[in-house]
């Protein structure tokens, strides 16, 4: 078996003509020579070059090769590297003193140039296989405490090794070598966007998996990626799972806050401002009926502002109030969408709500959906070429129990990779298994999350006729 190619194999050795010997001997060979010939550089010459086996000759002038040995065995950067030592044909004591000063094998003087070179290989050799399981050994305590899960599944998506975070993760048994990853993941979890888990085992697209929320704990999110390696004939697969929990809630409470802020404090603080200005720069010349209606203008102002912070403040106390609430009624619906349409300044907009829907309500509250129908209706905006799209809306039922939600503008198509990045909100850039994309910004992940957690489902695309962008949402209906 040959060795690794250009092992590096250092001598420590003052003789020229051994050292010319060694030169013709490893000409052409899988070695790479480097020479030390002042012994006292030794140990500082082999802790730079990190050698895969070290030469060490016996008859070094003015210098005990046996101490050499030892401070090369000492030294924990080297301690695994081989050591052979020159002796004489007949000196066993050397050879004794050799072998105790930690040297793994010796050669005598004169040395065979084929006995050196398998002597060499096989101790390099082993040396290669000790750092291997060193570095498997390393791995494996890494895998075992890491804060990610981490599985290896086979062609046909078996589980082969699982860490325990992966374990608690997926709510598996304490051995779970054997178990199909594909009837685990969807025993547990809701797996979207749908397209990429339905082809996941064939084309490891990165995918989130969720947990919905319920009353005893909130919305578990992980992110789930692959990588396909293969050894020998073999192809096994990769599995990292990633908890974006937290980060998907600290998005949405952000997202929400903003919102609650703007509509809350906009119109007191506005009536405030202007009643205080008025009185300010105006008051000489005010009659006292004018000054009093001011005062109690701002006073009212005053007054509503206390009270929109308080309900800021309650807000703030509990962050998951957008999803207690009632479902909504889709009769409110054009007016949910006028009021947004308004806000944004959104000037081209056509929908109307059929008749036979008025009566059907959503699995979202009205600020959830108010929250969704927002952001898709802002993207739009955002990605026309002169901010000023036409967006139709439309609304039906494709399949029972679901309703089906279309919203579609006259912006630009987008690549595949930007269609792509618009669903990688919380591990951004990492395009192997980091530095931050371009795409959707995080508005279109917070529409998913509200949705999914709603049993829904979400799509975006180009729209097939023209230039722009379909987003499709079908959301499912609360029966009696």
């Amino acid at each position: 078996m040959a060795t690794t190619p250009n092992s590096l194999l250092l001598a420590i050795l003052s003789n020229t003509y051994t050292q010319n010997y060694l030169q013709e001997m490893l000409y052409r060979s899988n070695f790479t020579l480097e020479f030390c010939t002042e012994p006292e550089q030794a140990l500082p010459e082999a802790h730079n070059l990190l050698p895969d086996a070290i030469l060490l000759d016996s008859d070094l002038p003015n210098f005990d090769c046996n101490e050499i040995c030892r401070r090369l065995k000492a030294d924990p950067h080297l301690k695994g590297v081989p050591v052979v030592m020159l002796v004489d044909l007949n000196d066993r004591k050397a050879k004794a003193k050799a072998l105790s000063a930690g040297a793994d094998d010796f050669l005598n003087k004169p040395f065979d140039g084929i006995e050196l070179l398998v002597r060499l290989r096989t101790l390099t050799r082993l040396h290669h296989y000790d750092q291997l399981f060193a570095d498997l050994e390393r791995f494996d305590w890494m895998v075992a405490h890491a804060q990610e899960g981490y599985l290896i599944l086979d062609n046909d998506s078996i589980i082969q090794y699982a860490n325990e975070r992966a374990v608690n993760m997926l709510n598996l048994p304490e051995n779970p070598d054997g178990l199909d990853f594909t009837q685990v993941v969807e025993a547990n979890y809701v797996a979207r966007p749908t397209e990429s888990w339905k082809t996941w085992q064939q084309d490891p697209s990165p995918c989130f998996l969720m947990r919905p929320e319920n009353i005893n704990a909130r919305a578990f999110w992980m992110v789930l990626e692959a990588l396909d390696t293969s050894i020998g004939a073999a192809t096994q697969r990769i599995v990292r799972l990633r908890d974006v929990t937290e980060k998907m809630s600290i998005y949405q409470d952000i997202r929400r806050f903003h919102d609650t802020i703007t509509h809350k404090l906009r119109t007191p603080i506005s009536i405030l401002a202007t009643s205080v200005s008025l009185l300010n720069s105006q008051i000489e010349h005010l009659s006292p009926e004018e000054v009093k209606e001011l005062a109690v203008s701002a006073a009212k102002g005053a007054e509503r502002l206390v009270w929109e912070v308080r309900d800021v403040l309650t807000y703030i106390d509990a962050p998951l109030a957008i999803n207690i609430g009632e479902p909504l009624w889709l009769k409110h619906l054009p007016r949910m969408i006028q009021a947004i349409a308004q806000k944004i300044n959104l000037k081209h907009l056509n929908f109307s709500l059929p008749e036979c829907y008025e009566n059907e309500r959503i699995s979202l509250t009205p600020d959830a959906f108010e929250l969704v129908l927002t952001e898709a209706l802002e993207n739009t905006k955002k990605f026309h070429p002169q901010h000023d799209p036409k967006v139709d809306i439309s609304i039906g039922q494709t399949e029972s129990g679901l309703i089906h939600f279309r919203i579609i503008d006259d912006g630009v198509n987008l690549s595949a990779e930007q269609l792509s990045w618009a669903w990688l909100p919380y591990f951004q850039g990492e395009k192997t298994f980091t530095g931050e994309l371009p795409g959707m910004g995080l508005g279109f992940p917070l529409m998913a999350t509200l949705i999914w957690g709603a049993g829904g489902t979400l799509r975006l695309s180009n729209r097939p006729d023209r230039p722009g962008i379909l987003v499709e949402m079908k959301i499912p209906t609360i029966r009696e």
